[in-house]
């Protein structure tokens, strides 16, 4: 009773309630506190109907979410919950530390969630539909419930109570009221997939950026000797929220270990395991519900041997066992899970993504399951009214639907190098501006060039008349403004072409993340064929014009390259979530905007059609020059789409957005012919772009070595 009434005391609800009256509410049974572990029920109608009360629920600590479930399956996980609540010492002593799957991904769908210092009335969802809703824990939790006799009683003796009481359920209402269509899937996957209980960042991959060059996993793999993390996980819109640990908030693989080998270290807020005592049960890995511990063999028989994971622990002797030492045998494998590299600067997946597609996130800047305002009321006991500037959108749609448009790693430890590509593009065009400038002003105004005021400074010339130093004034192949650009161009695609190496070796790895590289690398091959079209004065009337056609070619290919990279992984896979948000605001204005909405729906019914007869197509050719002709016609096609509504009278605001919203369809229904063809395009550009650049190296070295013989020295 002392230990419920001192948390129930502070609680900033309570404020301006006398202890007298509290813990008379508390002695009769009309405010009890309820302390439950993960994955149990709060409320069920199989409760319900056996004369369980439905009273306000306040969540002190901890975390609440409402689901729709299979009779079977509630009955069944409710018998157990009973069981264990009933269980005597020994029969609980006896009980096996591995838990049954999470309720969260029992259930059919999450439709609300109720976070610390919420407070709902437990009977609402289940007054509102006639399916079997449960309320369950998804985290350990401490729960004020409020009789409904006494939340009356209460409410009439002290006004600053009921008036923070109403303002508590208005806003739990308010944020119900959002949870509709795609925000519904969304707060579903935040609980289902466990990251409403994981730790303060996620991360994730987004499927814009990525190029599948499996960089982060091998990265990993190095560092460790097997990879702690896997590509391909549960994916939302367009992020992928990777096969790794995510840092719960109950560590449920922390209790199974028999030996103490696993633990959460408190300063570094971190699950540790300890290699050097690990016997390898499994225990941890079996009880981890999001399969982020994996078990390596070290045995060289084992099928999943890992060599280098063993040569590792080896090193540091880790595998020890015998007198003395924490292991009687000699283990068979060891557990192995990511901790986000805590003994290192950075994290070695996020470093060596060359296009900042993996990164870290908070986890509340993408599911918002609330605003600000919404969360600082809560936490001082809703002292306040809500106002309308404080209502901020609840689970946003747009980072699953559009990207977060994050390439620095986010807040991931890597390192970052955020400005070194700027300042290469920077000093890169400033360079060739200034080549440039010379160029141009030696063929329109050569008095006014760099080579004029030069040369109209040597002694042969000081006295000459200006037509004499005009002459010298020229802009021609092998002078030397095109030698240098020559040789800078030279370099840059030198540069360009060994990327592949720096991207690789762990020297330029330590010096700077490979986006950093990646950027230069982009740098390097935008800049050297500008240098060098400078170099060849557009005069390619010899055998050295095929290597300067070689070079576009080269180019060409690689932007080519770049655009089916970021093109392909986003339309064949990643777009479900936004063309169901389309589809049902589409849906929303088809009765009042029948003619509008028509003209919609043909323009849509005439691009599906053409994508289809396009994919079933054999020809790889006219698929990649479809798509690059629809991209080329899109701002065209919606300045005509918002004509032809505007002559339909759909009014200007409602206009835009559906010519946005049917664009993205359109570019949405070019799946079909990404899908099937995704693996075929991606690589059809290297068919291209690597014998030429091979072409292209050797016509440059023997250019160079005949200039160079040539050369007057």
């Amino acid at each position: 009773m002392e230990q419920d009434y001192a948390l129930v005391r502070q609680l900033p609800l309570f404020e301006g309630v006398s202890n007298d009256d509290l813990i008379a509410a508390m002695q009769q049974g009309g405010i009890q506190v309820r302390r439950l572990e993960r994955d149990m029920f709060v409320l069920d109608p199989i409760g319900l109907a056996q004369g369980q009360s439905a009273p306000v629920v306040y969540v002190a600590t901890g975390q609440i979410a409402a689901g729709v479930f299979m009779d079977h399956e509630l009955a069944e996980r409710r018998a157990q919950q009973v069981a264990r609540e009933t269980a005597t010492k020994e029969e609980l002593e006896a009980e096996s530390l591995l838990k049954p799957p999470p309720l969260a991904r029992v259930a059919l769908k999450n439709i609300a969630l109720f976070m610390e210092n919420d407070l709902f009335n437990s009977g609402a969802l289940n007054a509102a539909r006639g399916q079997p809703i449960a309320f369950y824990t998804t985290a350990p939790s401490q729960l004020v419930t409020l009789d409904q006799r006494w939340v009356a009683e209460l409410a009439v003796r002290y006004p600053v109570f009921e008036t923070r009481l109403r303002r508590a359920i208005s806003i739990s209402r308010e944020r119900l009221a959002w949870v509709s269509g795609v925000k519904q899937e969304l707060l579903d996957f935040f609980v289902r997939q466990g990251i409403s209980v994981a730790g303060e960042m996620v991360r994730v991959r987004q499927l814009g950026l990525c190029i599948d060059c499996k960089l982060c996993e091998e990265a990993c793999e190095e560092r460790y000797g097997a990879r702690r993390l896997t590509l391909g996980g549960y994916q939302l819109g367009m992020l992928d929220f990777i096969y790794t640990c995510r840092t719960c908030t109950d560590q449920r693989c922390v209790d199974p270990c028999a030996y103490d080998s696993i633990r959460f270290d408190e300063n570094k807020r971190e699950v540790v395991i300890n290699e050097s005592t690990c016997t390898g049960c499994t225990a941890c890995a079996q009880a981890c519900p999001y399969g982020a511990i994996d078990m390596i063999e070290i045995e060289p028989d084992a099928p999943t041997f890992k060599k280098d994971f063993k040569a590792r622990l080896e090193k540091k002797n880790m595998l020890q066992f015998g007198p003395g030492t924490p292991r009687v045998a000699s283990p068979r494998r060891i557990a192995n899970k990511c901790d986000h590299c805590m003994a290192y600067g950075d994290q070695a997946c996020v470093s060596a993504c060359p296009t900042g597609s993996l990164i870290e996130i908070d986890t509340y800047d993408l599911f918002r399951e609330r605003s600000p305002k919404m969360a600082q009321l809560a936490r001082t006991g809703y002292d306040a009214d809500l106002q309308k500037k404080d209502r901020k959108e609840v689970l946003p749609v747009m980072p699953f639907t559009e990207g977060v448009a994050v390439r620095s790693g986010g807040k991931a430890k890597l390192k970052r190098g955020r400005y070194a590509p700027l300042f290469t593009w920077v000093v890169g065009i400033f360079a060739f501006l200034v080549a440039l400038g010379e160029a141009l002003l030696r063929v329109y105004a050569p008095a006014q060039s760099y080579l004029f005021h030069q040369v109209s400074h040597l002694p042969d010339y000081e006295d000459a008349p200006v037509e004499q130093i005009l002459e010298r004034v020229v802009l021609r192949p092998g002078d030397q403004l095109s030698t240098y650009c020559g040789l800078i161009g030279t370099g840059l695609m030198i540069i360009a072409a060994i990327y592949p190496i720096f991207r690789r070796l762990k020297l330029f790895r330590w010096l700077a993340s490979n986006t950093m590289w990646f950027d230069f690398h982009l740098m390097a091959g935008t800049v050297g064929p500008m240098f060098i079209a400078l170099h060849s004065v557009v005069q390619l009337d010899s055998w050295v014009s095929s290597a300067f056609w070689s070079m576009v070619i080269v180019v060409a290919s690689g932007f080519l390259g770049r655009y089916l990279y970021t093109q392909v992984p986003e339309l064949a896979s990643g777009v479900e979530l936004e063309e169901l948000d389309h589809e049902r605001y589409f849906q929303q204005h088809r009765p009042r905007l029948t003619v509008g909405m028509a003209e919609i729906d043909r323009e849509l019914a005439v691009q599906r059609a053409k994508a289809q007869q396009i994919g079933q197509s054999p020809s790889m050719l006219r698929a990649l020059w479809w798509l690059i002709s629809q991209d080329i016609g899109r701002w065209p096609r919606t300045v005509a789409r918002r004509g032809r509504l505007s002559k339909l009278g759909v009014p200007r605001k409602t206009r835009r957005e559906l010519a946005k919203r049917a664009g993205r369809m359109i570019v949405i229904a070019r799946r079909q012919v990404v899908a099937p063809k995704a693996q075929l395009l991606l690589h059809s550009w290297k068919k291209v772009h690597v014998p030429f650049t091979v072409l292209l190296t050797v016509l440059a070295a023997a250019h160079i070595y005949l200039s160079w013989s040539r050369a007057a020295w």
